[in-house]
């Protein structure tokens, strides 16, 4: 069975300082002397985590919004690190974010049977399907429907219909899933399930992340 998360039934990104100080730390050593972006709580990371990341590695500059907390950073030029190498994203790093959510309900779908908005996704065959918190209004892209899979541990399920705003349906087959157990829909370890969005919707993988990061709760890992 996956990890459950009792006590919520939204989605939450984990944002792992680990792995961002690692990124920086690289990306640093590739471009000496630039800055920490932390505009737009730096790309929906979380600007205070991101800031201390980065103070650990020994950046001493940042470019923040007008307006913003600084986070004891000295302000800079436009000249700061790039940020597909600070968040692990497109084929840089490690990914930073993780995106998980509960599992609401699970049900048996029969063959013919629709789902989701206009019945577009229709079964095959007998199967089991979960339904997962979070929707478009939680920036899980529409267009992955169909073409897109979540991970319970380490087992796949693949989204089928059409996100809606708020769920999306999962068909589970005989994967051990039940309410309450955690479904990943990105993050660390497995940087080939944003790019699935990156490719369904034409966004860029830091476009995505930041609508997450920016739409979600968020949580501080190691």
């Amino acid at each position: 069975m996956s990890e459950s998360i009792l006590g919520t039934s939204i989605p939450r990104t984990r944002v792992s300082r680990s792995a961002l100080e690692r990124n920086i730390a690289r990306a640093a050593r590739e471009a000496p002397g630039s800055a920490i972006d932390l505009r737009r709580d730096a790309c929906g990371h979380g600007a205070p985590i991101v800031a201390e990341a980065a103070r650990a590695t020994g950046i001493t500059t940042a470019i923040v919004d007008e307006g913003a907390d600084p986070f004891g950073f000295a302000p800079a030029p436009d000249t700061a690190l790039p940020l597909d190498a600070v968040f692990g994203l497109a084929g840089h790093g490690e990914p930073a974010m993780t995106l998980a959510a509960p599992v609401l309900q699970v049900k048996t779908l029969r063959a013919g049977d629709g789902v989701s908005y206009g019945y577009r996704h229709r079964a095959e065959r007998d199967t089991r399907v979960a339904l997962v918190s979070g929707g478009y209004a939680q920036g899980v892209a529409r267009a992955i429907g169909s073409r897109a899979v979540v991970l319970f541990g380490d087992d796949e399920a693949p989204i089928i219909g059409r996100v809606a705003m708020d769920v999306c349906v999962v068909d589970i087959g005989g994967i051990d899933v039940g309410p309450r157990d955690e479904a990943r829909f990105f993050g660390a370890a497995r940087p080939d399930l944003l790019r699935a969005w990156a490719d369904a919707t034409g966004w860029t993988e830091l476009e995505l992340a930041a609508v997450v990061g920016l739409s979600v709760p968020r949580e501080e890992v190691a």
